[in-house]
Order: C-alpha cells, then sequence, then structure tokens
C-alpha cells in the first residue's frame, strides 16, 4: 500500500521565540503579532533564562572551593553551624570517617538541616536555601569547622536575589478591537534598555506569518518518535489529487505534465458564456486523466499494491463559484469518485492576485483554504 508524507497541516498560529528590544522606558515590550492567548506566552531574556509572569529568583547559595572526598576527625571539622532567616542556628554535625564519599557526606548533611540543603556542582559542596528571592538568606556562623573544610567563607551572609522582574499583558487602547495588541509590561525597568527578550505567544489567524491566515501550513511534521506524519487511502487521494491541481503545469521541469493551468486560468473573468468555466473544467478533465494513468502504471508496471482507496476511479463534478462577497474570491469543488465507489469532495478557495501583488508583495493570494482531513464520504 503506498504512502505520502503529511504535508496538509492545521496551523497552531505560534509564533516561537520572536526577538524584540525592550522600549526606551526599559519597562515594555510591544511584540509584532497580537497576542490571542495569555495561557500561551513564554519571555526569554537575553536568550539564557526563561522569565516567568512572577519573576525570576535565585536562591540564597554558595559554593566551597575544595573537592572532596573529604576525612572527618571527631572534634576537629566535623560541624556546620548556619542559621537561616530569622530562625534559630542549627548545628549539624557529621560522625568520623576517612575519605568520606560526598553523595555520603551529603546525604548525612541534609538530613537534620532545615530550610536549606546540600548538592553537588561540578565536584564541589553547594549550599543553598529552599526558597527563592532576596527575602531569604542564611549565615554561616563562626566556628563552622565544616564550611572551612570544604572552602565556604564563615562569619557571612548569604542571600537570595531577582534575576528579572515580573511581566503583565496589558491591552494596547489604541488597537482594534478584533485584533488588540497586548504589551508585555515588567514591574519594575530592567537593568539596560539595550536588553532583549524572545518571546513565544500564539497569535490570531488572520496575523499569522505561518499560514499568512490560511488556517493550514503546508509542510510535514514531526512526532514524538521523530518519524513524519503518513497520509494513506482517501487522506493520500486528496493530498495527491490536491498537488496535482493546484502545480503549475510545467513548473517541474522532470515532469512537465505534472500541473494544470487552474491558477493561470482562474485570474481570467468569468463569462457568463461559460467559455472560461469550460477550459478550467477541461484542464482539470485532463490532468486527471494523466493522474489516473499514473497510478495504473504504478500497480501494473512496478507492482506496487494500490488500495481501491486511494485509486482514482472517476472524476464526477467540477463546480466553480465566484463569491458574492469579494468578486476576487472563487470557490473550486471537486468530486472525485475511488475504487470503493465512495465520492471524496475537495473544495478550495482562491483569491485573485491583487494590483500590488503583481509587484512582489506577499500579501494573501492564491489558495485561501482547503482541507486534507475533513473529506466527504458516503461510505463513513
Amino acid at each position: 500500500m503506498s504512502y505520502d508524507r503529511q504535508i496538509d497541516q492545521v496551523c497552531p498560529h505560534l509564533v516561537v521565540e520572536e526577538p524584540l528590544y525592550v522600549n526606551p522606558d526599559r519597562r515594555s515590550v510591544r511584540p509584532l503579532r497580537p497576542i490571542a492567548s495569555a495561557d500561551w506566552v513564554s519571555v526569554r531574556m537575553d536568550g539564557q533564562y526563561e522569565v516567568p509572569s512572577a519573576g525570576t529568583f535565585t536562591p540564597a547559595i554558595t559554593t566551597g572551593s575544595r573537592r572532596g572526598p573529604f576525612t572527618i576527625k571527631t572534634g576537629v571539622n566535623d560541624t556546620f553551624r548556619v542559621t537561616v532567616g530569622t530562625t534559630a542556628t542549627q548545628t549539624l554535625v557529621v560522625p568520623a570517617s576517612n575519605r568520606m564519599a560526598l553523595d555520603r557526606l551529603i546525604a548525612l548533611l541534609n538530613t537534620h538541616a532545615k530550610g536549606v540543603y546540600c548538592g553537588l556542582r561540578n565536584g564541589l559542596i553547594q549550599l543553598q536555601t529552599q526558597d527563592s528571592g532576596p527575602h531569604t538568606r542564611f549565615f554561616i556562623e563562626p566556628g563552622s569547622t565544616l564550611a572551612e573544610l570544604f572552602g565556604m567563607g564563615q562569619n557571612r551572609e548569604y542571600r537570595g536575589r531577582q534575576i528579572a522582574p515580573g511581566w503583565t499583558l496589558i491591552r494596547d487602547p489604541l488597537t482594534l478591537s478584533d485584533r488588540p495588541t497586548r504589551l508585555i509590561v515588567f514591574d519594575e525597568p530592567l537593568k539596560s534598555a539595550g536588553d532583549f527578550v524572545e518571546v513565544s505567544y500564539s497569535t490570531i489567524r488572520q496575523e499569522c506569518r505561518r499560514c499568512g491566515g490560511l488556517g493550514i501550513e503546508n509542510d510535514w511534521r514531526y512526532g514524538n518518535d521523530g518519524n513524519t506524519g503518513e497520509v494513506r487511502d482517501e487522506a493520500l487521494l486528496i493530498q495527491e489529487i490536491q498537488k496535482l491541481f493546484y502545480t503549475l503545469l510545467g513548473s517541474n521541469p522532470f515532469h512537465t505534465w505534472y500541473g494544470t493551468g487552474l491558477l493561470e486560468t482562474i485570474g481570467k473573468k468569468l463569462s457568463a458564456s461559460g467559455l472560461v468555466q469550460n477550459l478550467i473544467l477541461s484542464d482539470i478533465q485532463q490532468a486527471f486523466g494523466r493522474w489516473q494513468s499514473i497510478k495504473k502504471q504504478q500497480e501494473n508496471d512496478v507492482g506496487q499494491k494500490v488500495s481501491d482507496r486511494e485509486f482514482p476511479y472517476q472524476l464526477l463534478s467540477v463546480n466553480l463559484q465566484q463569491s458574492t462577497k469579494d468578486p476576487t474570491v472563487v470557490f473550486v469543488a471537486i468530486t472525485i469518485q475511488n475504487r470503493s465507489f465512495d465520492p471524496i469532495t475537495l473544495e478550495r478557495g482562491l483569491k485573485l492576485p491583487q494590483p500590488y501583488d503583481l509587484l512582489g508583495s506577499t500579501s494573501q493570494q492564491g489558495a485561501m483554504r482547503q482541507s486534507l482531513l475533513n473529506y466527504v464520504s458516503s461510505g463513513e
């Protein structure tokens, strides 16, 4: 059974890591597109760390300068005295041991410590508070012989700090109500006007740069297993017909027969006499016949299995209708029957080029909508 990579995907309208400089007020950031949902906003500061809406904070922390394993001697270097915040001083005592393993030493300290915990960083002992922010602090008391053994300073206070302030989404009242711009405003000014952020967010369909407002993007995607999505049977038939009908005839230098002149013919005025409609219908019928011949060769000459549900058996109807609201839009509906005798309808709206499009603008034109998954089949 044949298959193809699925290229017709529903667009998520996601903007990923859009780089933006902070405004001169050092507090506000203006995304290039409207933010559709506050739940999908992610802010990354200076390309280094994520900044949640509550802000980014570090705990009070210190790291030793000596590497273990360490030899612990009773009454010599077995005591660690630390005061966390305003609580009473804790005295942690480690039993004597010759070249005690670091993981066991850390486990012994964490067994009785409160408000702080020990860990390893690049082979060095590290002590930090369990909470984060400027209000967190601990003080290593004099006489902490273990701190001296680890290479930590005694009689010294360590405090947490704020890395980046929190932020809030605020609507700009000077923008349109149907697509308002939301500014990211930090709770307090950043340290430098040269700071930049990378913002990820979901935007509205009309302003999406991934699909250009179509709602569909033509590109394959990779799943969690690293494989691309595949289409078979009716979905494969629809994708093949779409690629055939909406590819410009002769644009493929290796297969000049592939495609139609639909996109060129659709730009001509639809006359009441039906001349242009007949040209389009004839073009589609000829292209359908060529593709049907290719599928027969695939099945008979190549010997590859072609399922009845993917074989283009008959072209039932082609319908063209000009939009009553926009004269530059034409809707094309094509009904195909596969070898399982299931009628499948493909619909797509085509937008004619505007004058400024002819000058090289990348505004919306060509396909306006398409559907690969929502096909109509009487057999289901």
